[in-house]
């Protein structure tokens, strides 16, 4: 993703994440995912200040730290759809400080993007780049269940299909190493994900928070997290049959430095990553090695 964005900024690039309090339908009916921790995955975010000093507090730090000179708006909390469009309009434009943010990215659900937040956003495509992020998690529908995620794999083929129609960029989020999935399940995740033609992915892996029902659930010990083993195999079987096309954001998760119950098996982030770069090569194989293009067609390998 790193060397993705330099190509196509000409400078370092990096990601402000900003919590724009909004919330999500799930809470607010049925309860949250099971694996969502209090903060919406908005544990690193700046949360005590408006939208407009979040960015301008993170990206002098980016500046200094990382040598950064563009970056991207990066709504990350909840469900950033999830609120009349002008209430959106305002907090999307409340980002765009400066001509240094280079794109507006907004992470949602697949149920929570109705037309009109599509026709927004393609507004702001006059201005900034725009990228729609989708979380999926699974092809398997019965797993879609026990997350609780209170959508189905059609809600997200139907969002990404409309999101295309505007010219979005579309990220998916998946979990490759869901214990109630099988190894066919990823792989199949991977295949949809190709054929419907989305940008990016970024590659999950399953942590486990205090205070979420996930947490209750591995506290009484009503499922065990799978392998490193098994999640390394996972991890190259999805690549593999991903299209060479899509960026990578990720490949394993960042989870919060306090309050976690189980993450990465006690591994660094950068050691898994070595691991599934040493296997990718152990193994000769590479992302996109099994995909196949729906209809015979020729990949486009640039």
């Amino acid at each position: 993703m790193s060397e993705y964005l330099k190509r196509r900024y000409n400078a370092r690039v990096h990601r402000l994440v900003i919590d724009a309090s909004f919330t999500c339908p799930n809470r607010e009916k049925s309860g949250p995912c099971i694996f969502c921790d209090p903060t919406g995955s908005g544990f690193n975010a700046l949360h005590d200040l408006s939208i407009r000093e979040q960015v301008l507090k993170q990206r002098e730090w980016a500046m200094k730290k990382y040598n950064a000179t563009k970056f991207i708006a990066y709504f990350q909390s909840f469900s950033n759809t999830y609120a009349p469009v002008d209430v959106l309009r305002e907090r999307y434009s409340e980002a765009l400080v400066d001509d240094s943010i280079v794109q507006l990215a907004i992470s949602t659900r697949p149920d929570c993007v109705p037309e009109e937040v599509l026709e927004l956003l393609d507004e702001f495509k006059t201005k900034v780049d725009v990228s729609l992020e989708l979380g999926l998690q699974t092809i398997n529908p019965k797993t879609l269940r026990i997350l609780r995620r209170g959508h189905g794999v059609a809600e997200f083929i139907d969002a990404v299909l409309r999101a295309k129609k505007h010219g979005l960029e579309v990220v998916a989020h998946v979990i490759v190493d869901l214990p109630w999935d099988e190894l066919e399940d990823v792989i199949d995740t991977a295949k949809t994900l190709s054929y419907l033609g989305v940008d990016g992915v970024k590659m999950h892996s399953l942590y486990v928070v205090e205070d979420s029902p996930l947490g209750e659930m591995f506290k009484e010990g009503a499922f065990q997290p799978v392998s490193f083993e098994e999640f390394l195999e996972r991890t190259i079987a999805f690549l593999e049959h991903l299209s060479p096309n899509i960026v990578i954001h990720r490949l394993t998760s960042d989870p919060p430095k306090t309050g976690t119950l189980f993450a990465r098996w006690g591994l660094s982030k950068w050691q898994i990553i070595n691991a599934v770069e040493t296997e990718l090569e152990r193994r000769n194989t590479f992302q996109g090695a099994k995909f196949k293009p729906a209809g015979g067609g020729q990949l486009n390998r640039s």
